[in-house]
C-alpha cells in the first residue's frame, strides 16, 4: 500500500501542475497592477481575479522569463492561458481608451477629453502642453503645443504619461501634414505662421467652403496693417487666463492679452486651436479675392466684404434679423 502511495504521490502532482496550465474562461475582466507591486503579489493578484487556476504556475513562468512586469489596466476575454497572461503584461500591452479629438480642440479642451478617460489628469497634460521647454523638443517656434496636436481619434491607456500622449498627436500632425508643409518655402511660410493662420480659420468657420475666403480676409488685412479682430483669439486669451465665461462682452474685446487680435496687430504668438486638414490647406491656399470683412449671415455661413460701409450693412442686417 505504502508503495502504492509512493507511485501515486508523483502523480497527483503532475496532474495538478497539468490543471494549473489549463485556460480559464474570462469574460472582458478587467484588472489593475498598482506600480510597485512585487511579483508574487500580482501572481496572488491574479489568481484572486480567476484569471490563474494557480499564482505559482505565474511565478513559475517569471522564473524562466525574468521578464519586467509592467503596472497598469489589463482586459481579458475569452479562454486565457497562463502564458498569455504573463506574456500580456511583461509587454505592457494595457486596455486602450478610445479618445477623439475633434477638429478646433485647442489645449484645454484636450486636457478635460483626457481626463474625463482617465488618460492623465487636465493639470499634468497642461503643464507639459503649456511648456514653451516642450515646445523647444520639437523645434517649434512657439510658447506652447498649441495647434501641433492633431486632432484626430486616439487610443491610449490609463495613466498614460503626458509626454507620450503629446508625442503620439504630434508625430500624427507631422504625418498628416506631410505634403503640405513641403510647400510652405515655396510660399515663404514659416510653419508656425502657416498654422497660426490655420487656428485662425478653424475656429471662424465650420464650412469647408469658406475657409479659402476667411484665409484670404487674414492675408489681406495683414498686408494693409489693419487688426485682424479675430473674436476667438479673444476667446483664447481669456481662456488661458482663466477668465471664459462662455460669453463674449463688448468690454472683452479690449481685454490685454497679446493674443487679443482686437488690442494687438499681426498674428497672435501662437495658434489658437488645433486646426484639420482643411484649415489647414485654406491657410497655404487662400481664395484669390480682395475681402477684407466678414460677419455672420444668421445661417451657419459669412458675408465677405469688400469695403467698410458694405461690411457695416451687413453687420446691421445680422443685427436687425437677431431681434
Amino acid at each position: 500500500m505504502k508503495r502504492l502511495a509512493v507511485l501515486l504521490i508523483p502523480f497527483f502532482l503532475l496532474s495538478f501542475f497539468l490543471y494549473s496550465l489549463l485556460p480559464v474562461r474570462a469574460k472582458e475582466k478587467t484588472v489593475e497592477i498598482a506600480y510597485g507591486t512585487p511579483t508574487p503579489e500580482i501572481a496572488l493578484h491574479l489568481y484572486r481575479e480567476g484569471l490563474l487556476r494557480n499564482p505559482l504556475t505565474f511565478l513559475l513562468i517569471h522564473a524562466l522569463r525574468k521578464s519586467k512586469l509592467e503596472a497598469g489596466e489589463y482586459e481579458f476575454d475569452g479562454f486565457v492561458f497562463p502564458w498569455d497572461t504573463y506574456h500580456k503584461i511583461s509587454k505592457g500591452l494595457k486596455k486602450v481608451y478610445k479618445v477623439t479629438i475633434p477638429e478646433g480642440s485647442d489645449l484645454f479642451d484636450i486636457a478635460v477629453l483626457l481626463e474625463e478617460k482617465r488618460i492623465c489628469s487636465k493639470e499634468d497634460f497642461l503643464k507639459y502642453a503649456l511648456s514653451d521647454e516642450i515646445a523647444k523638443r520639437y523645434r517649434l517656434k512657439t510658447a506652447t503645443m498649441e495647434g501641433f496636436l492633431f486632432p484626430d481619434t486616439y487610443y491610449f491607456s490609463k495613466n498614460t504619461h503626458p509626454l507620450r500622449v503629446i508625442d503620439t498627436m504630434h508625430q500624427n500632425f507631422l504625418k498628416k501634414t506631410a505634403e503640405l508643409r513641403k510647400r510652405l518655402e515655396e510660399k515663404g511660410m514659416s510653419i508656425e505662421e502657416w498654422v497660426i493662420v490655420a487656428s485662425m480659420v478653424e475656429k471662424e468657420t465650420a464650412r469647408e467652403d469658406e475657409r479659402p475666403l476667411v484665409s484670404a480676409v487674414i492675408y489681406n488685412r495683414m498686408r494693409k496693417n489693419m487688426k485682424l479682430q479675430i473674436d476667438p483669439t479673444v476667446i483664447y486669451a481669456l481662456k488661458r487666463s482663466g477668465l471664459w465665461d462662455g460669453h463674449l462682452s463688448l468690454k472683452d474685446l479690449s481685454f490685454d492679452d497679446p493674443y487679443n487680435t482686437y488690442v494687438y496687430a499681426g498674428l497672435p504668438p501662437s495658434p489658437i486651436c488645433n486646426p484639420g486638414l482643411d484649415s489647414l490647406k485654406a491657410s497655404i491656399e487662400p481664395s484669390p479675392v480682395d475681402y477684407l470683412y466678414f460677419v455672420a449671415d444668421g445661417n451657419g455661413g459669412h458675408h465677405f466684404s469688400k469695403t467698410y460701409a458694405e461690411h457695416s450693412k451687413r453687420v446691421l442686417e445680422y443685427r436687425n434679423a437677431r431681434k
